[in-house]
């Protein structure tokens, strides 16, 4: 058994939680009642996909808690009022949490686990044609090409938060100006942007990791405070979530073949 760790926050009508111990495992939800339902469902997936990647030590024994049941859940702290918090690209609270130092220790478990989503949405995706990726598969919702414009445009932008510097070195680190990183196929951007991701963040834990920091470039919340940790665990959050819609696209293109072949 677990004690977990919540932080909350709420805006526009929507509720969002995520974990101050585990870093990616969130949920958005109409109530504040539901977002910690959600959570507790999300905190067991996460915990059993992290040992399905074989996590180890302080990890895997916290995976295995949180698998047993959860014996008290804390609200650290909860902030209302978040401008546009149910958008993909609206603001985001920076918590107390947010400020705390990683460990080195941990901040290797969370490259590990920023280099370990791409593999599974690779996997997810990697059969199905660009014809395939672009179909329109449910109404009102993003084609699989969007969903994963959206990941690169989205982490592109948050390895800008850290100012003009650090994005420069995500450039020498892939070897690439913006426009031949443009160039690629898309697959091939998704996979660019972590390996240059993943090296920066090397580079700039040691240097910015106790710093609060913001960057007014190319956002309409100039003003959002940024810290290391928010945007590693932003990072995670975003891409699990983006794994998810493309999964469920996916289940449905594949019920959707097979109605078809059914019906020949």
């Amino acid at each position: 058994m677990a004690e977990l760790k919540v932080n909350l926050e709420e805006g526009n009508g929507c509720y969002y939680a995520h974990t101050a111990d585990l870093l990616g495992c969130f949920s958005k939800a109409e109530s504040r009642s539901e977002a910690i339902d959600a959570l507790l469902k999300d905190v067991k997936k996460y915990s059993e996909w992290l040992l399905s990647i074989g996590v180890d030590n302080e990890f895997k024994t916290m995976s295995k808690d949180f698998l047993s049941g959860i014996n008290e859940l804390v609200i650290i702290e909860e902030v209302t009022g978040i401008e546009k918090l149910r958008e993909s690209h609206g603001t985001s609270a920076l918590f107390k949490t947010d400020k705390e130092l990683i460990s080195e220790e941990m901040f290797e478990f969370y490259l590990m686990i920023i280099n370990k989503l791409p593999e599974e949405l690779l996997r997810i995706v990697f059969q199905y044609s660009d014809e395939d990726r672009n179909k329109k598969i449910i109404p009102e919702k993003p084609t699989i090409n969007e969903e994963l414009i959206d990941i690169y445009n989205t982490e592109l932008f948050y390895i800008s938060r850290f100012g003009e510097e650090v994005e420069h070195k995500f450039y020498v680190a892939i070897n690439m100006t913006k426009d031949e990183l443009d160039s690629l196929t898309l697959l091939e951007r998704v996979v660019k942007v972590r390996q240059g991701a993943v090296t920066v963040l090397k580079i700039y834990y040691p240097k910015q990791h106790e710093k609060v920091f913001k960057n007014k470039k190319d956002t309409a919340f100039p003003d959002e405070l940024w810290t290391i940790k928010k945007i590693i665990r932003k990072f995670i959050e975003y891409e699990r979530e983006k794994i998810n819609a493309i999964r469920a696209l996916v289940e449905v293109l594949e019920s959707s073949k097979t109605t078809n072949e059914e019906s020949r």
